[in-house]
């Protein structure tokens, strides 16, 4: 599997215009994946990826603002942030703290927003929610036949039940030290 990301990412937004857009923080990326299906088990015949024996490219937009709250700029900060994955799309991000996955290997759009605050130099609070809305299946799937994406109604129509959104809320407490 080939992999490419462009990153773009600017640490405060103009020039001494205000100190909470020169506080602010705003990044765009572009990802691709392609993969090469082209190992053989035993018996000759040819290993597919993502449900292909083809090569398939897949992509993947990741945008994104990081601010101070307006309520304690001092000491907080908001954010905002949307992805959208293709239907051949798979990224590298197996390690994951949610019960939805990864929103950055979905294969459908994502939105997620947080808000996070300093308590003390080494506490701090936050709050976050994402929700992904699935486009194709297999979001995180990667070799064989069970790989193979395939829009949520063509799953429904071959009897299965696809997971058409997930959500997650979260509250947590962090301790640096």
């Amino acid at each position: 599997m080939d992999l490419a990301t462009i990153m773009f990412k600017v640490d405060g937004i103009g020039d001494e215009i205000s100190d909470y857009l020169d506080n602010t923080t705003v990044f765009a990326s572009y990802a691709m994946s392609r993969t090469r299906p082209n190992a053989s088990n035993a018996f000759g015949t040819t290993l597919g990826m993502l449900g292909s024996i083809d090569k398939e490219t897949g992509n993947s937009v990741w945008l994104g603002v990081n601010a101070p709250c307006p309520i304690d700029p001092e000491n907080s900060r908001i954010g905002i942030e949307w992805n959208k994955g293709s239907k051949y799309w798979r990224s590298m991000t197996y390690g994951e703290d949610t019960m939805t996955g990864s929103k950055i290997a979905a294969r459908g759009t994502a939105w997620e927003i947080y808000r996070t605050q300093q308590l003390t130099k080494a506490l701090s609070f936050g709050i976050n929610a994402t929700y992904v809305k699935y486009d194709y299946t297999g979001s995180n799937s990667f070799f064989g036949a069970e790989g193979t994406p395939m829009t949520i109604d063509q799953a429904k129509l071959m009897g299965q039940d696809p997971v058409e959104s997930a959500r997650d809320i979260k509250a947590y407490v962090r301790y640096s030290f």
